[in-house]
């Protein structure tokens, strides 16, 4: 009796073992693999007499440069968004290049980078949180700018028209898609944190929606929308069809019940590498920092299934003790993480961080 126990004992455990490395899909388990800390500008900068905070959001490796935005303005002369090298971009002596353009200057509060798969065209979005009602003040918060890739001196905006300064005309198709039962006929706050594209869509990742920017609740909601090309003369022009829609609705709490809360959805990112989507979640509470590293393939994130929660090699879940904002792949096995810790003067090993720099982290992709 007690060797037919303990028989059935060693298969109850090797069963639970087995599954529990199920839930490793392939390609979901990574390590980081080196963190640093990069200079966005000069020590010491301010603006209207306040110090500046480096609050980087977004990142984006174009093949050549690694590209950044600052989550805030800039004084005269520098840009929220700027260039280094992946040689440079722990080197506190090599100043970054700030693409200075009125459009770069014009669009306020960046949240995510975006490529297209074969690396023709850059996207860069803004949070599209926040409007003023009968005026033109804040459009600039709902702004899209694209580019050539290797091309960002020349930043044209994604509108309807040739015209427009900012992307305004689609804030409320956004908001009618994401209409609900409570908020029937249009979502009144949204917050967009994440933009991947593929080849024929952009994807937009949801991070916050609800009556306000004061009573919202966190998502992981996905939306996408079909793009063309069209040619203009000597420029290539971007335009977006009219069939959005949400594509994936996730729930982080159920797919991880023993996460920290509350996550939501700070990136979103296709791998041409892997041929997969990336997705970070983070979350800012009491001043603790976390976030979690998601992967999914492009047809389990358009049939609605959950992401895969990325592990180490121990299978444990994958964090960061900083609030990650964007990812950039860097190789087929590397992923660059940039992280916007507001105002926390966090540690990177025995450094702490300093109000004009920003936290990056390197992920080594199994």
């Amino acid at each position: 009796m007690t060797t037919r126990l303990s028989t059935i004992l060693l298969i109850a455990v090797l069963f639970s073992y087995g599954c529990k490395t199920a839930k490793l899909p392939s390609g979901t388990s990574a390590a980081i693999t080196e963190e640093g800390l990069l200079n966005c500008f000069t020590a010491g900068t301010s603006l209207n007499g306040q110090p500046v905070w480096c609050e980087a959001s977004a990142v984006l490796f174009d093949g050549s440069n690694i590209l950044i935005a600052n989550d805030k303005d800039m004084p005269a002369g520098q840009s929220p968004v700027f260039m280094k090298t992946p040689a440079t971009l722990s080197d506190s002596t090599k100043a970054p290049v700030y693409l200075t353009q009125p459009a770069f200057i014009a669009a306020r509060k960046y949240e995510d980078f975006a490529r297209t798969p074969d690396g023709k065209f850059v996207f860069l979005s803004t949070g599209f949180d926040r409007i003023k009602a009968g005026s033109h003040d804040w459009d600039g918060y709902n702004t899209i700018l694209y580019w050539r890739n290797g091309d960002p001196e020349h930043p044209l905006i994604l509108a309807p028209d040739d015209t427009s300064r900012t992307s305004i005309a689609y804030r409320q198709r956004i908001a009618q898609v994401l209409a609900t039962n409570e908020f029937p006929g249009a979502m009144p706050y949204f917050k967009i944190e994440g933009l991947a594209a593929t080849d024929r869509q952009l994807l937009f990742g949801i991070r916050e929606e609800g009556k306000s920017y004061e009573s919202f609740s966190y998502r992981a909601k996905i939306i996408a929308v079909s793009y063309t090309i069209e040619q203009t003369g000597n420029t290539e022009r971007i335009r977006l069809a009219d069939d959005w829609k949400i594509i994936n609705n996730f729930d982080i709490a159920s797919a991880e019940p023993t996460l920290p809360k509350p996550l939501a959805l700070s990136s979103l990112e296709y791998d041409a590498y892997r041929k997969r989507f990336w997705m970070l979640t983070s979350l800012e509470s009491n001043g603790n920092l976390d976030a979690y590293l998601w992967s999914i393939s492009p047809d389990d994130l358009y049939a609605g299934k959950p992401f895969a929660l990325v592990r180490d090699a121990q299978g444990q879940p994958l964090h960061m003790n900083h609030k990650a904002e964007d990812l950039t792949p860097l190789d087929a096995h590397r992923l660059l993480l940039i992280h916007d810790d507001d105002r926390t003067p966090t540690h990177v090993g025995s450094r702490v961080r300093q109000p004009n720099q920003a936290a990056y982290t390197i992920i080594t992709v199994h």
